[in-house]
């Protein structure tokens, strides 16, 4: 996929803080007012400061928790809930509410990037940055070169960004950050970015496998890859969900052979999918159609933790 059919030029609406423990959870809550998040009563609602209210009603809506629909006589859109937002976060039917189960970070992490992408810069990052180890004014540097005439980006909030997206997965360097701000995002727990170990100063990528990564998210993820690629084949090849922008691959910093366990394994878990060989290659292989089939992955992931994932009459894939 490209930058430009998988993004919109979104920037720096995240007033300067990465996503906290808690904040989605919030921010679906508050959405049963859809217009809360233009009402000062949205500060005593969800007992944070102003700019963390809009830097909230940002990450429900970059995470597609939360859609924005247009009303008639109405210049503000409403905040509704998504169907993946509700199978994840209601209270009656979410089958994590609280993110207390493996795997929920990586779906966000997964729908975060995922066309219609609002986080542009994210998505470069894992999808095209080919450094392993880097610094942040070089991660800079390829944004802004990459970014160009996309959505005409100032460097202030190019730079805003590429720190929220450090501190987001990675304790990092900034002596500025409080203790708070290096221990409370759970995205760290991902383990995709850590600070190097040779170069002060320096960040670095953790390619291979991923401890915390469910074998069934991921199996899911690969479908959700092709559905949002246009196809609708009950093979899938893995050298396009490893290698193409936009892929798990990419996003989840697999290397062929942590990806091929997480596919055996999901295959032993659920017989929902099977993986074979062809022509030394793997592929998934699927004896339902793909959408259901992606479901029942995710339903089979929550469901051994006694929890039921349910988007109802709506696909995962594509909801914005």
């Amino acid at each position: 996929m490209r930058l430009d059919e998988s993004c919109e030029p979104v920037f720096a609406r995240h007033e300067t803080f990465h996503p906290r423990y808690g904040w989605v959870k919030k921010g679906f809550d508050a959405s049963s007012d859809p217009n809360i998040f233009t009402k000062d009563a949205a500060v005593v609602r969800m007992g944070v400061g102003k700019n963390m209210v809009k830097s909230i009603r940002h990450w429900s809506l970059a995470f597609k928790i939360l859609q924005a629909l247009r009303v008639n006589g109405q210049r503000t859109p409403i905040l509704q809930p998504t169907s993946i937002g509700a199978a994840l976060f209601d209270d009656e039917v979410g089958a994590d509410p609280y993110m207390e189960l493996p795997g929920t970070s990586w779906l966000l992490h997964w729908w975060l990037l995922a066309p219609l992408s609002q986080a542009p810069v994210w998505w470069v990052t894992f999808n095209e940055f080919a450094g392993i180890e880097f610094t942040e004014e070089e991660l800079v540097a390829f944004i802004s070169d990459r970014l160009e005439g996309f959505g005409k980006p100032n460097a202030s909030s190019l730079k805003k960004d590429v720190s929220v997206l450090l501190r987001m997965y990675s304790s990092g360097h900034a002596t500025r950050a409080t203790f708070e701000d290096k221990i409370d995002s759970p995205f760290r727990e991902l383990s995709l970015i850590q600070p190097s170990t040779s170069n002060s100063g320096a960040y670095r990528f953790l390619v291979g496998p991923k401890a915390t990564l469910p074998p069934l998210i991921f199996a899911a993820a690969v479908i959700d890859f092709t559905l949002r690629a246009g196809s609708e084949d009950r093979i899938v090849s893995m050298s396009r969900a490893l290698v193409e922008p936009g892929s798990p691959g990419r996003a989840f910093r697999l290397t062929d052979s942590a990806a091929h366990e997480l596919l055996e394994e999901a295959a032993v878990t659920s017989n929902a999918v099977q993986l074979r060989m062809s022509n030394g290659m793997p592929q998934l292989s699927m004896s339902e159609h793909p959408r259901d089939v992606m479901h029942r992955l995710l339903s089979d992931h929550y469901g051994q933790f006694g929890a039921t994932f349910d988007v109802g009459s709506n696909a995962v894939s594509g909801v914005a």
